[in-house]
Protein backbone atom coordinates (compact mmCIF):
# COMPACT_ATOMS: atom_id res chain seq x y z
CA UNK A 1 0.00 0.00 0.00
CA UNK A 2 2.25 2.39 0.63
CA UNK A 3 3.92 1.83 -2.64
CA UNK A 4 0.68 2.53 -4.12
CA UNK A 5 0.51 6.08 -2.23
CA UNK A 6 4.01 6.98 -3.21
CA UNK A 7 3.11 6.53 -7.04
CA UNK A 8 -0.39 8.12 -6.65
CA UNK A 9 1.28 11.15 -4.48
CA UNK A 10 4.16 11.41 -7.56
CA UNK A 11 1.99 11.24 -10.34
CA UNK A 12 -0.71 13.44 -9.13
CA UNK A 13 -1.05 17.19 -10.42
CA UNK A 14 -2.89 19.95 -9.07
CA UNK A 15 -5.43 22.08 -10.61
CA UNK A 16 -6.64 25.22 -9.55
CA UNK A 17 -10.18 26.41 -8.87
CA UNK A 18 -11.33 25.92 -12.35
CA UNK A 19 -10.14 22.42 -12.86
CA UNK A 20 -7.22 23.50 -15.19
CA UNK A 21 -3.67 22.42 -13.95
CA UNK A 22 -1.34 25.99 -14.05
CA UNK A 23 1.81 25.72 -15.85
CA UNK A 24 4.65 27.14 -14.28
CA UNK A 25 5.97 28.97 -17.32
CA UNK A 26 3.64 29.06 -20.21
CA UNK A 27 4.99 28.59 -23.59
CA UNK A 28 4.34 32.44 -24.31
CA UNK A 29 6.07 32.96 -21.05
CA UNK A 30 9.00 31.59 -22.91
CA UNK A 31 8.93 33.16 -25.68
CA UNK A 32 8.63 36.94 -24.28
CA UNK A 33 11.59 36.32 -22.34
CA UNK A 34 13.48 34.27 -25.10
CA UNK A 35 13.21 37.39 -27.73
CA UNK A 36 14.51 40.06 -25.87
CA UNK A 37 17.35 38.21 -24.89
CA UNK A 38 18.43 37.10 -28.53
CA UNK A 39 17.27 41.12 -29.44
CA UNK A 40 19.78 42.33 -27.48
CA UNK A 41 22.49 39.56 -28.09
CA UNK A 42 22.34 40.30 -31.74
CA UNK A 43 22.66 44.49 -31.02
CA UNK A 44 25.70 43.05 -28.92
CA UNK A 45 27.25 40.74 -31.13
CA UNK A 46 26.53 42.49 -34.64
CA UNK A 47 27.43 46.04 -33.81
CA UNK A 48 30.85 45.80 -32.30
CA UNK A 49 33.43 48.32 -31.40
CA UNK A 50 36.75 49.84 -32.92
CA UNK A 51 38.84 52.09 -30.85
CA UNK A 52 41.19 52.67 -33.92
CA UNK A 53 41.55 53.00 -37.41
CA UNK A 54 42.52 49.95 -38.97
CA UNK A 55 45.27 51.95 -40.85
CA UNK A 56 45.15 55.48 -42.66
CA UNK A 57 46.69 54.71 -45.65
CA UNK A 58 48.56 52.05 -48.06
CA UNK A 59 52.66 52.72 -48.34
CA UNK A 60 53.02 51.64 -51.98
CA UNK A 61 54.17 53.33 -55.23
CA UNK A 62 56.75 55.04 -56.33
CA UNK A 63 56.36 58.04 -54.38
CA UNK A 64 57.38 56.64 -51.28
CA UNK A 65 61.26 57.07 -49.75
CA UNK A 66 62.21 54.17 -47.16
CA UNK A 67 64.95 53.93 -45.05
CA UNK A 68 65.99 51.01 -42.64
CA UNK A 69 68.46 51.25 -39.58
CA UNK A 70 68.20 50.14 -36.41
CA UNK A 71 66.90 51.72 -32.95
CA UNK A 72 67.10 51.61 -29.33
CA UNK A 73 63.44 52.13 -27.46
CA UNK A 74 62.55 52.91 -23.82
CA UNK A 75 58.87 53.27 -23.48
CA UNK A 76 59.79 55.50 -20.35
CA UNK A 77 61.69 56.06 -17.59
CA UNK A 78 63.04 52.75 -15.53
CA UNK A 79 61.87 50.60 -18.14
CA UNK A 80 64.11 48.01 -20.37
CA UNK A 81 65.22 49.36 -23.58
CA UNK A 82 63.97 47.20 -26.92
CA UNK A 83 66.39 46.94 -29.65
CA UNK A 84 65.52 46.24 -33.00
CA UNK A 85 64.90 46.94 -36.70
CA UNK A 86 63.44 50.55 -37.70
CA UNK A 87 61.62 51.42 -40.85
CA UNK A 88 60.67 54.65 -42.03
CA UNK A 89 59.03 55.11 -45.40
CA UNK A 90 57.77 58.82 -46.55
CA UNK A 91 56.15 59.99 -49.45
CA UNK A 92 55.77 63.24 -51.26
CA UNK A 93 52.29 63.91 -49.62
CA UNK A 94 53.71 64.13 -46.12
CA UNK A 95 52.35 60.60 -45.09
CA UNK A 96 54.84 58.74 -42.90
CA UNK A 97 55.08 54.99 -41.89
CA UNK A 98 56.95 53.85 -39.30
CA UNK A 99 57.69 50.30 -38.04
CA UNK A 100 59.84 48.86 -35.25
CA UNK A 101 60.13 44.86 -34.94
CA UNK A 102 62.06 42.57 -32.95
CA UNK A 103 62.02 39.25 -35.30
CA UNK A 104 59.56 37.68 -35.23
CA UNK A 105 57.86 40.31 -33.73
CA UNK A 106 56.13 43.66 -34.36
CA UNK A 107 56.48 45.85 -31.50
CA UNK A 108 54.88 49.24 -32.82
CA UNK A 109 53.41 51.03 -36.24
CA UNK A 110 53.15 53.90 -36.96
CA UNK A 111 51.07 55.93 -39.22
CA UNK A 112 51.37 60.10 -39.80
CA UNK A 113 49.59 62.17 -42.51
CA UNK A 114 49.37 66.04 -42.61
CA UNK A 115 45.96 66.28 -39.91
CA UNK A 116 45.88 62.49 -38.94
CA UNK A 117 48.18 60.00 -37.01
CA UNK A 118 47.83 56.86 -35.90
CA UNK A 119 50.27 54.15 -33.43
CA UNK A 120 49.67 50.24 -32.76
CA UNK A 121 51.27 47.98 -30.56
CA UNK A 122 50.36 44.58 -31.60
CA UNK A 123 51.54 42.56 -29.07
CA UNK A 124 49.73 44.35 -26.58
CA UNK A 125 46.56 44.66 -28.89
CA UNK A 126 46.56 48.80 -28.58
CA UNK A 127 45.89 51.14 -30.94
CA UNK A 128 45.32 54.94 -30.63
CA UNK A 129 44.70 57.84 -32.86
CA UNK A 130 43.78 60.99 -33.51
CA UNK A 131 43.51 64.41 -35.80
CA UNK A 132 46.24 67.32 -35.63
CA UNK A 133 49.64 66.76 -34.44
CA UNK A 134 50.49 63.60 -32.66
CA UNK A 135 50.02 62.98 -28.95
CA UNK A 136 53.21 64.25 -26.91
CA UNK A 137 52.64 60.63 -25.07
CA UNK A 138 54.00 58.86 -27.85
CA UNK A 139 57.91 60.20 -29.22
CA UNK A 140 57.43 58.07 -32.20
CA UNK A 141 55.58 60.09 -34.11
CA UNK A 142 57.89 63.11 -33.99
CA UNK A 143 60.24 61.44 -35.44
CA UNK A 144 59.74 62.36 -38.87
CA UNK A 145 60.06 66.02 -38.07
CA UNK A 146 63.05 65.30 -35.53
CA UNK A 147 65.04 63.74 -38.50
CA UNK A 148 64.01 67.13 -40.97
CA UNK A 149 65.20 69.74 -38.48
CA UNK A 150 61.98 71.10 -37.60
CA UNK A 151 60.31 72.33 -34.17
CA UNK A 152 59.16 69.51 -31.52
CA UNK A 153 56.76 70.16 -28.31
CA UNK A 154 58.79 71.54 -25.70
CA UNK A 155 59.20 68.33 -24.17
CA UNK A 156 61.26 66.71 -26.46
CA UNK A 157 64.41 66.68 -27.34
CA UNK A 158 66.54 65.69 -30.57
CA UNK A 159 70.18 65.62 -30.81
CA UNK A 160 71.97 64.11 -33.38
CA UNK A 161 75.12 62.05 -32.62
CA UNK A 162 78.80 62.42 -34.55
CA UNK A 163 78.56 58.90 -35.57
CA UNK A 164 75.84 59.69 -37.91
CA UNK A 165 72.93 58.38 -35.28
CA UNK A 166 70.08 60.17 -33.62
CA UNK A 167 68.62 60.44 -29.79
CA UNK A 168 64.70 61.76 -29.27
CA UNK A 169 63.99 61.90 -25.54
CA UNK A 170 60.58 63.03 -24.25
CA UNK A 171 61.65 64.71 -20.81
CA UNK A 172 58.39 64.20 -18.99
CA UNK A 173 57.74 60.52 -19.91
CA UNK A 174 61.70 59.65 -19.84
CA UNK A 175 60.47 57.82 -23.21
CA UNK A 176 63.92 57.48 -25.58
CA UNK A 177 64.33 56.37 -28.95
CA UNK A 178 68.19 56.25 -30.23
CA UNK A 179 68.96 55.32 -33.27
CA UNK A 180 70.15 55.09 -37.20
CA UNK A 181 68.76 55.28 -40.43
CA UNK A 182 70.17 54.25 -43.98
CA UNK A 183 70.54 57.55 -46.21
Amino acid sequence: MTKTQMTATVGSTTTDHAGLRPAAFPAGEHFRCFLPAVFLAGIVFLSGCQTATQSLFTAAGPDWHVQQGQALWRPQRGLPEFGGDLVLARDDAGRCLIQFDKTPLAILSAQITTNQWLIKFPQRNYSFSGHGSGSTRFSWLYLPLALDGKPLPKQLHFENKPDGGWRLENSRTGETVEGFLSP
